[in-house]
């Protein structure tokens, strides 16, 4: 079987055709496993219940954290405007920055790389962002350069560098292709996955009979009988725990569930812990035990653990990767999430740390840069002096 293969570029550019042959060492991995594991893929991933819980937490926390564009200064940096500000606010049509933050977590979590295309317009400006799918994106090296083939889904391939495209990739073993936690440990997955069929199977054939019912040999049609009468009148829940009124020699055994069936529900929540585990999700947070008492001075501390543990890593992969790009980033200019969108906190407290950070001898604010952090207007500029203080 071989693919016709157009060379440089579909974005434009010159192009010639070859042939290319699939072997083995051309199909990706996953294709061909026949190991455990091998029907979770990053592509179906999300069909699985504890996947899904796991990536949603940390891809909604990342698109409601915003990302700032900061420029250096000799004095150390301030909020920086233009082109790059409003490329974040609005990377294409359409797309607001958390669709494209969020987006760029999920592919991290379930590919272990994202690709962010740049797209330029007809000045050669960077005019808009948008994720490449990993499916369709294989990256080389050449010459020491990283070189993309991308696929463009209808059988025309391009060659772009890193003037084209943003490689942001989780752990790698190569420093070149990330690692998916999804292929990775697809064994785990596979179980949870697993126990849910069992679920659905489980209770779909009606889960296990409550009880026999026995009855002299030769009476096929008097059994006939009282299993259609049992049936009309103890099935379904709405009929649970009547009292059964039997006549004649017929005799009922119960039947307790194996401990296999017992222990389903403990399996499952350790599946689901298990998973939480490998996407480095608190277990609270996806819904499962984590064998602690929830208390409000836990909960706070497990809250600063989450984003300093589980989030913090991938927004600086996110804000290494943009603010190392010479396009986006030309100079001084760096981007940088605002953790504290996420880190708020109560009142009291606040007003306490406020307080501290405006006093006269060891204070480092003013009542602008309070006011400001507060999302409140400013004070007339004639009511303060040059240090932010109020004119009596």
């Amino acid at each position: 079987m071989s693919v016709s293969v157009e060379k440089r570029t579909w974005w434009g550019g010159k192009r010639r055709a070859e042939d290319r042959a699939l072997s083995a060492g051309s199909i990706p991995p996953v294709m061909l496993s026949s190991t455990p594991g091998a029907t979770v893929t990053p592509s179906n991933a999300l069909a699985v219940a504890d996947v899904f819980a796991c990536v949603r937490v940390l891809s909604d926390a990342a698109a409601s954290v915003p990302l700032i564009p900061y420029r250096k200064t000799a004095d150390g940096r301030t909020r920086a405007d233009g082109r790059l500000s409003d490329l974040l606010r609005r990377p294409a049509p359409a797309t607001t920055q958390a669709n494209l933050i969020g987006q760029v977590m999920t592919h991290l979590l379930l590919f272990g790389n994202a690709y962010l295309g740049k797209f330029r317009d007809t000045e050669g400006h960077v005019s808009q962002l948008a994720l490449l799918h990993p499916d369709r994106v294989t990256p080389e090296l050449r010459a020491g350069q990283p070189v993309y083939t991308v696929n463009d889904g209808r059988g025309r391939r391009s060659e772009h560098g890193v003037d084209d495209v943003i490689h942001i990739r989780a752990l790698s073993t190569d420093g070149l292709l990330g690692l998916s936690p999804v292929r990775e440990c697809r064994v785990a997955l596979s179980l949870s996955q697993g126990l849910a069929e069992q679920a659905a199977m489980f209770f779909e054939n009606g889960a296990r009979p409550t009880g026999i019912l026995k009855a002299p040999a030769g009476q096929d049609e008097t059994l006939k009988r009282i299993s259609e009468a049992w049936s009309m009148r103890h099935a379904g829940t709405r009929n649970a725990h009547r009292i059964a009124v039997i006549s004649g020699e017929v005799e009922f055994t119960a039947i307790s569930g194996p401990l296999d069936d017992l222990q389903f529900v403990e399996q499952r929540h350790l599946s689901t812990a298990e998973i939480a585990r490998v996407m480095r999700v608190p277990p609270w947070m996806v819904g499962a035990s984590s064998g602690d008492s929830m208390t409000y001075s836990n909960t706070e501390s497990q809250a600063l653990s989450f984003v300093t543990h589980s989030l913090r890593p991938w927004l600086v992969l996110i804000e290494q990767a943009i603010s190392e790009d010479s396009d986006l980033a030309p100079g001084a200019l760096y981007v940088e999430f605002l953790l504290d969108a996420l880190l708020r906190a109560d009142s009291a407290t606040r007003s306490d740390v406020y307080t501290r950070a405006l006093d006269p001898l060891t204070g480092w604010m003013t009542r602008e840069e309070v006011r400001r952090l507060e999302n409140l207007d400013p004070e007339p500029a004639t009511a303060l002096t040059p240090n932010g203080a109020l004119i009596a």
